[in-house]
């Protein structure tokens, strides 16, 4: 009898079953979820499990952090530089069109959708709608968001290729001019986005756009053959969730809102530059 996972929705750490459409070859797919696996994005069981649905439920995988346990400190000096305006434009990086896509993107554009701008603007579409749905759509579709994140990331190109020469203009003029400010800011916030999607999947902006959306489609196909199961929480340990949820929270917004603070300052000296 064929087993069913259980998806608790809290983030995007689940457990899930894979799709056999997907494009990569096996060995992808296995290097895929290692990658989630040393990341943090799975734990251990998770790992061995999703391993199984591709190698087959009488293999014996293993998951191994082979990462060395060590301790990094970051310099004031860094920290400081990544809320300069110089820092922020290399980030935005240049137009980069990908050369594969994933299996299941390919299908949504259709034969006809070819080129980057036509997928892109589709891409565009899709990714805006389902950004917009509430929780419960969420729930009963739990792979959409992930593929819209994938979406995000032929929007963000796009936004790169339409605004390139204003860049390069900013970049020259700067910090003696700031022509094209709004639109720095907007690009900058923009790239803050996709770096935020990327880190819940255990990516950076060094990985590349291929990478990046196979992966959070990959998760989308997890999430889309999953079945969600209901079970009974008791109060006390429902009101205990509750508080440590409460306390997470109070944390992460005490962090965001000095870490905001300096994007904010940053975007004020993009504008109030004098012309």
């Amino acid at each position: 009898m064929k087993k069913l996972l259980t998806i608790p929705i809290l983030s995007f750490f689940i457990i899930v079953s894979y799709s056999n459409s997907y494009s990569s070859t096996t060995d992808k797919k296995i290097d895929e979820i290692n990658k989630m696996f040393v990341t943090g994005v799975i734990s251990n069981e998770e790992c061995i499990n999703l391993k199984k649905v591709i190698l087959g439920e009488n293999s014996e995988p293993k998951c191994q952090d082979d990462k060395k346990n060590s301790i990094t400190f970051k310099s004031p000096s860094i920290e400081k530089e990544k809320f300069t305006v110089i820092y922020q434009l290399n980030l935005l990086g240049s137009f980069n069109e990908p050369n594969n896509y994933p299996e299941g993107m390919i299908e949504f554009f259709g034969k006809k959708c070819l080129k980057f701008d036509c997928r892109a603007t589709k891409a565009t579409k899709k990714m805006s709608f389902v950004f917009k749905k509430r929780q419960k759509y969420q729930q009963k579709n739990p792979g959409e968001q992930l593929y819209a994140m994938a979406m995000f990331e032929l929007f963000y190109q796009q936004q790169i290729q339409k605004n390139q020469n204003r860049i390069e203009e900013f970049f020259a003029s700067w910090p003696d001019k700031n022509k094209y400010a709004n639109t720095i800011v907007s690009l900058i916030k923009l790239n803050k986005a996709r770096e935020q999607m990327r880190k819940s999947l255990g990516m950076d902006l060094n990985t590349n756009i291929e990478e990046a959306m196979e992966r959070f489609w990959l998760m989308g196909d997890f999430l889309e053959k999953g079945e969600i199961k209901k079970q009974k929480i008791s109060k006390e340990i429902n009101k205990r969730g509750l508080l440590l949820a409460k306390y997470k929270k109070a944390v992460t917004d005490f962090k965001l809102s000095i870490q905001n603070q300096k994007y904010e300052e940053l975007y004020d000296e993009i504008k109030q530059k004098n012309n």
